[in-house]
């Protein structure tokens, strides 16, 4: 009896190992095909720049189109830094959001409040996206800050499925550059080089190490069993 327990138990282990360790948020772990939607610039908030709105909701497609015009400068080393390939760029969905920007929420007098997770929620539900295969990528603005020289963005991973959230991380890019447009979409390019592949891995590491640990104790059990029958 105590033989057929262990083996079912060793089975149904091993089973969820692969299940826990395909499951973990990094890329090794997501399909091949990924999405990047550019970038989201409807709760963007600038802080002391002499710009008017209007000229800032004209900058954020200008800095979207971009992508597509000098990918290998934004999309190529985003995809090294991640350790993914990026299957497409689709940068539709921000740029019909940006048109829906209410220019006088745009500028503030004060340092912008940090994004919450349900805010990063809120950003990849508004995107008009049909439920599809894959991973996608969406980069959110919270603050453009003239006074500082950043600009504050957020990472949200999804799956493409159901919109789950898979993981986000912000990072800070110091701005540069001539003209509104590229001032700004320095900050951002400078956000790349900040990503640390690194993070992605450790949750897999954690998790596989963690049900090794759980397995090789069970095993030491069923192994005394056998030794005092």
């Amino acid at each position: 009896m105590i033989d057929i327990m262990k083996k079912v138990f060793l089975t149904m282990a091993a089973l969820f190992t692969v299940f826990a360790v395909s499951n973990a948020q990094n890329p090794e772990a997501w399909e091949d095909k990924l999405t990047f939607y550019g970038i989201d610039f409807s709760m963007t908030r600038v802080v002391g720049a002499s710009e008017s709105a209007e000229e800032f909701v004209e900058a954020f497609s200008g800095i979207n189109q971009l992508l597509l015009s000098e990918p290998d400068k934004y999309v190529e080393p985003l995809s090294v830094r991640l350790k993914k390939h990026i299957d497409s760029v689709d940068i539709d969905p921000v740029l019909a959001v940006i048109k829906e920007i209410d220019p006088e929420e745009i500028k503030i007098n004060k340092s912008a409040d940090l994004l919450s997770e349900d805010d990063l929620k809120y950003a990849v539900m508004g995107l008009d996206l049909k439920p599809g295969t894959g991973i996608g990528l969406l980069v959110v603005c919270g603050e453009l800050n003239k006074g500082t020289e950043y600009g504050t963005f957020y990472y949200v991973v999804f799956d493409n499925e159901d919109m789950t959230i898979l993981d986000t991380w912000a990072s800070k890019g110091k701005s540069g550059g001539i003209g509104l447009r590229n001032y700004w979409a320095r900050s951002f390019y400078r956000t790349i080089a900040e990503i640390n592949p690194s993070r992605f891995y450790q949750a897999k590491k954690k998790v596989k190490d963690g049900l090794n640990r759980g397995v090789e104790t069970v095993k030491k059990g069923f192994e005394k069993k056998d030794k005092e029958q």
